[in-house]
């Protein structure tokens, strides 16, 4: 808690959470930073294995799923084969975020770990 405390006193929030391959092979760090006042940035390292932990060749992209409360993604951007997305926001709300990662047939890993975030 002392880490994001700090954090949030310079305006830039690191978060940790896991994200697996399809299938939920491989782990991947994502990181969520407040870039300005009403933006999120999801940065991430694509996952190299599938769960079975043989080579991951077939990503197809990601998909970032939040909401206002925890567990409860009203929201789902589909965001490609990309390592990183700025969302905008409303502010004044805690918003919840979770990514899962797909392959080329459309398999969707698990969420990964939920990280939030207050606007």
């Amino acid at each position: 808690m002392l880490l994001e405390k700090a954090l949030q006193t310079i305006a830039l929030v690191w978060l940790l959470i896991i994200l697996t391959s399809c299938g939920g092979g491989g782990e991947t760090t994502v990181e969520v930073t407040n870039a300005t006042n009403n933006s999120v940035t999801l940065i991430w390292e694509a996952p190299t294995t599938n769960a079975d932990d043989s080579a991951l060749t077939d990503l197809g992209g990601y998909k970032i799923y939040y909401g206002t409360s925890s567990g409860n993604y009203t929201q789902e951007v589909n965001v490609g084969n990309v390592n990183t997305y700025t969302l905008t926001l409303a502010d004044g709300a805690t918003y919840y975020f979770t990514v899962t990662a797909y392959d080329t047939l459309g398999n969707e890993s698990e969420y990964s770990n939920e990280v939030n975030k207050t606007i």
